[in-house]
């Protein structure tokens, strides 16, 4: 909807207001200061987002390669995998290819691919790409651009964000004894314009304000993940605890499921 656009700075404020708790004046001016004495930046040309979003993944009926990978080499419990699977949540294209699908309520709005096969060093030099493995964002319509991969159960008390949905899943299997009450959304990086909109709309939709108690910054503990929770701790959430839940002696989630080997 328009009204949640984090691009805009009506957007912002009203963000501010609803999820801050702040008066009109008050928001003004923290974004204001927030924009420093230089004032607003000059705006980025507007991407082109398409009109309306089709899930056309051509999927296989017998996921082996995308079990396999979860499995074997992130160490994602079997139970686990299965139970996403079976929910329709994740999925396996034609291409060998996991597909996690972003559902807002009953509708897929967007969706992520991760390959299970090792790039070749000429592939990686060839595409100038870091990972071991092809990970793709694929085009959605602008409003869910700042949407992701997400999993709850019952009224969401706690919020957890996170970078990756490898992260989610590895986060969710170390402590699923112990979530109640809770959404787990991974954004697909650090980007506040995506934890804004997604707070936004479970604020209007979820009835987020009368029952979120935290909201768990479960990033990479790396400097953007670190810079990014020392941006997030600053906000004056009122009646909202910040809690840091970066992992504290490795990287990031699946590091430490790898680690611990479940």
């Amino acid at each position: 909807s328009k009204s949640s656009e984090p691009n805009s700075r009506g957007g912002v404020v009203q963000y501010l207001q609803i999820v801050l708790g702040l008066s009109l004046k008050e928001a003004l001016s923290k974004i204001e200061s927030d924009l420093g004495e230089g004032g607003l930046t000059p705006s980025k040309p507007k991407p082109d987002y398409p009109k309306y979003f089709n899930y056309r993944v051509k999927e296989v009926l017998v996921p082996l390669e995308a079990q396999k990978y979860l499995v074997a080499k992130r160490k994602i419990p079997n139970n686990i995998v299965r139970y996403f699977f079976s929910r329709g949540l994740i999925s396996q294209n034609e291409n060998q290819e996991i597909v996690f699908k972003w559902y807002k309520g009953e509708e897929v709005v967007g969706f992520t691919k991760q390959g299970t096969i090792p790039l070749s060093l000429e592939e990686k030099e060839k595409y100038h790409y870091k990972r071991d493995y092809f990970k793709y964002v694929a085009p959605t319509t602008e409003e869910h651009t700042f949407w992701g991969f997400n999993y709850g159960e019952g009224t969401p008390e706690n919020v957890y964000v996170f970078e990756s949905e490898i992260d989610l899943l590895s986060y969710y299997a170390l402590n699923q004894k112990a979530l109640k009450n809770f959404w787990l959304v991974s954004l697909n990086g650090v980007a506040f314009k995506k934890l804004s909109a997604i707070m936004d709309y479970a604020v209007k939709n979820m009835d987020l304000k009368a029952h979120l108690k935290n909201l768990v910054i479960c990033y990479d503990n790396d400097q953007a993940g670190r810079q990014a929770w020392n941006e997030i701790n600053s906000f004056n959430l009122r009646g909202i605890q910040i809690v840091n839940g970066l992992p504290v002696e490795h990287k990031d989630w699946n590091e430490v499921i790898q680690k611990n080997k479940l």
